[in-house]
């Protein structure tokens, strides 16, 4: 229906998009966005089990970094540390993109 009303308004294809498709499907793009963050932020198997970090650092990772601060340097402290900030920036990157995901339903509706 709304498509419809959409073509018989005189929009394109363009208009029905950003109109119509995209405000609707916002709040399944915010999820998709939030746990998509979330996993590569992570990532720590990949890593690990296919360089281990290297060649030096160039494939270090924030959850690889922990890893290896706590059992392989035993820097406990800067372990914790490091991981504390991994989960304060996940949960302040989930805040930032869930309000600007409701942002956009209120601006739909």
């Amino acid at each position: 229906d709304l498509y419809e009303a959409a073509r018989l308004d005189g929009a394109g294809a363009v208009r029905e998009f950003f109109a119509i498709t995209l405000p609707s499907v916002k709040a399944e793009i915010t999820t998709a966005l939030v746990l998509t963050i979330i996993a590569a932020l992570k990532t720590f198997d990949l890593v690990y089990v296919t360089t281990g970090g290297g060649p030096g650092t160039a494939t270090t990772v924030p959850s690889y970094e922990v890893y290896n601060r706590a059992f392989n340097l035993k820097e406990v402290g800067s372990a914790s540390a490091v991981a504390i900030v991994l989960t304060v920036l996940v949960f302040a990157i989930n805040v930032v993109v869930s309000r600007i995901g409701e942002q956009g339903q209120e601006r739909a509706r």
